[in-house]
């Protein structure tokens, strides 16, 4: 079932983006991509090879806080883990769960800490990008008559931005007391087992439906504590200014891009609109309707240039543009990036150094790379 979705949602969205066409004028459509010239898409090519590069020095740099792991690594995971974001509409977490496991075999860290360092990741990538787009919304809902998805999806999104804000900087580290007995999983199911023995029968069944549920309940809070304990240590929020600005500076490239596809077609469109059709066109491809927010992309990419003045089909030319650029190109290189990690020649395990605050002891062994 899950391979079968994954074929056809994708060919939902292809087929959304068809009609699109269909709709605006498929003959202007492609009359007015047909002015982009090879030189021009390879530079766009190259400016998003850079915003990709960038992102994954990001993750280069919270992993090596407590781990060791090579930049070239970082990397081609980073894009492994965008094939699977491409594919599945899970709003990017289907794709984390595959970096954070194939991390884990690189750095031999413990799930906990990765995940601390996923939570780190989302909200240093997501904040500036709400701030960005807030600080669009305010000038956007004053001269036009916006959707509203965009500002339920901002708040969604400023709400999220919080909660990790929370999560990531407002834990404080505990302190491990050596008198203090560690609980034993063992030893409290076999008081559950023999509690419910004394019971009668409907409680003892009661019993053996609810028990299983606590446990695994009790055992996902106590990973998500450790998980934002690891956060909260990994990086003080004074340290995290360097950080902010790079994927301040990702977030704020995007809309240069589209500017730049703008002008390879021919065609002119104000500052304010072309940073809003960017920006709040991924606002709205983050609904987890079909993967990679194939349709819903384009759709308010192209609805956006034509408050700004565009025909339906320029609109739409300029967001098919920008797509191949931002979402097709690197796809490409996400497929590459997996054959070389199936392929097994690429990656090593990290060794194990002892002197980092968070070198697995002898107990830990390493996970062999998957093939």
């Amino acid at each position: 079932m899950k391979t079968v979705s994954k074929i056809v949602l994708p060919g939902i969205g292809i087929g959304t983006i068809c009609l699109l066409a269909w709709l605006f004028g498929a003959k202007e459509t492609a009359e007015a991509l047909s002015a982009v010239k090879p030189g021009a898409v390879g530079i766009l090519f190259g400016l998003q090879l850079a915003t990709l590069m960038a992102s994954a020095w990001i993750w280069h740099v919270l992993l090596n806080r407590e781990a060791s792991i090579a930049y070239s690594s970082v990397f081609l995971i980073n894009q492994a883990g965008g094939l699977v974001e491409s594919l599945t509409p899970s709003v990017k977490f289907g794709g984390e769960a595959a970096k954070v496991f194939l991390f884990r075999q690189q750095t031999r860290q413990d799930y906990r800490d990765l995940a601390g360092i996923l939570l780190l990741q989302k909200f240093l990538t997501l904040a500036p990008f709400t701030l960005l787009s807030i600080l669009l919304f305010i000038p956007a809902l004053i001269h036009f008559n916006l959707p509203p998805a965009v500002p339920v999806s901002l708040f969604l999104m400023a709400g999220a931005c919080v909660v990790l804000f929370r999560v990531c900087y407002s834990a404080a580290p505990e302190r491990q007391d050596p008198d203090r007995p560690v609980p034993n999983e063992d030893d409290a199911a076999a008081e559950s087992a023999g509690t419910a023995c004394n019971n009668s029968p409907v409680k003892s069944v009661l019993i053996s439906f609810i028990e299983p549920a606590r446990r695994w309940t009790a055992r996902s809070l106590a990973f998500f504590h450790q998980a934002r304990l690891s956060a909260a240590r990994l990086l003080p929020p004074g340290r995290s200014i360097k950080i902010l600005m790079v994927s301040f500076a990702i977030w704020a490239f995007y809309p240069v891009k589209v500017y730049l596809a703008c002008h390879f077609l021919g065609m002119e469109a104000s500052l304010l609109i072309i940073a809003m059709a960017t920006l709040f066109a991924y606002v709205i491809s983050m609904i987890p309707l079909l993967p990679g927010g194939l349709g819903t992309y384009e759709g308010t990419m192209a609805l956006f240039f034509t408050i700004g003045g565009l025909s339906p089909a320029e609109g739409l030319a300029v967001s098919l543009l920008s797509r191949l650029v931002t979402f097709w190109f690197p796809l490409l290189l996400s497929a590459a990036a997996s054959v070389i990690l199936l392929s097994g020649g690429a990656l090593h395990p990290a060794p194990v150094q002892p002197g980092r605050p968070n070198a697995p002891g002898a107990n830990q062994t390493a996970e062999p790379i998957a093939k």
